[in-house]
């Protein structure tokens, strides 16, 4: 059911896609996590008992993660991970798909006695083994700045790992969502644009969500809520997140391979 050809002619056009945003998450983890040790210094569980209650809550900013590196990581650093990461997976995967109709390379592959659902599922197949690319490499470089670096004898590699795990999720469920929607859309930049947006409105709705009690149901339409990274990070992922993640990447793929089916390309 997977072209291999398909799958490696579209590594090999967003590889550099992929190259660019592996660095700059691995930006994000070296200064943010290389800080830790002055954070520390700067008695940072002092200063934020000043900060507004509201801010606290939606960043998540309890004083224990700046007193265990682990949870400072887990749940903060990669929390501004998972944003970027989440963002570039919807990008990808929307791309995937309406790159064809934008550029025309539509009324090539798709003459071709190659079935829809074969092309959909052998672009799904490189957005996976990009995905995971991306997810190793944060992952490397985490351990590296961590355990070499900033607390060595106190990174926690499973629960890191753990934490990455449900990273890697969350940005499949992501990816499902852009899946789904970019057979409707014929622009590169159309699903781009939904991306960011998407990817945005994720972060903020769970940020409104832990701040406002009566805001609390939103966290239930955002991937960082399923993901739960200040969860996994201390070595208890959330079951339902392990579960629904994979269903909306699932599902959307299925939406998205039915909707590439029945769509009508236009010269």
């Amino acid at each position: 059911m997977v072209n291999w050809n398909i799958s490696q002619n579209e590594i090999g056009l967003n590889r550099r896609g992929l190259l660019v945003w592996s660095l700059l998450i691995a930006t994000v983890i070296l200064i943010y996590l290389g800080s830790y040790t002055f954070i520390v210094e700067m008695d940072m569980v002092q200063m934020i008992e000043g900060y507004p209650e509201v801010i606290i809550s939606g960043l998540g900013m309890s004083p224990e993660m700046f007193v265990d590196v682990n949870l400072y990581h887990g749940g903060l650093v990669m929390l501004f991970a998972l944003l970027l990461a989440s963002i570039y997976a919807m990008i990808l995967a929307g791309g995937l798909v309406s790159r064809d109709s934008d550029l025309g390379t539509s009324d090539f592959l798709y003459a071709r006695p190659v079935p829809r659902t074969t092309i959909m599922l052998s672009k799904v197949f490189s957005f996976l083994l990009m995905m995971v690319i991306l997810w190793i490499i944060a992952y490397l470089v985490s351990v590296a700045v961590g355990l070499f670096w900033v607390a060595p004898g106190q990174f926690d590699l499973e629960g890191q790992f753990l934490a990455h795990l449900m990273g890697f999720l969350a940005c499949l469920a992501a990816g499902g969502i852009a899946f789904a929607f970019s057979p409707l859309v014929d622009r590169v930049q159309g699903t781009t644009s939904l991306a960011i947006a998407l990817g945005f409105a994720f972060f903020f709705l769970d940020g409104l969500a832990a701040m406002y009690e009566q805001l609390n149901f939103l966290r239930f339409f955002s991937i960082h809520y399923y993901a739960d990274l200040t969860g996994a990070v201390a070595r208890e992922p959330f079951v339902t997140g392990i579960i629904v993640l994979p269903a909306v990447f699932i599902a959307g793929v299925i939406i998205g391979t039915l909707l590439l089916n029945r769509k009508q390309f236009t010269a």
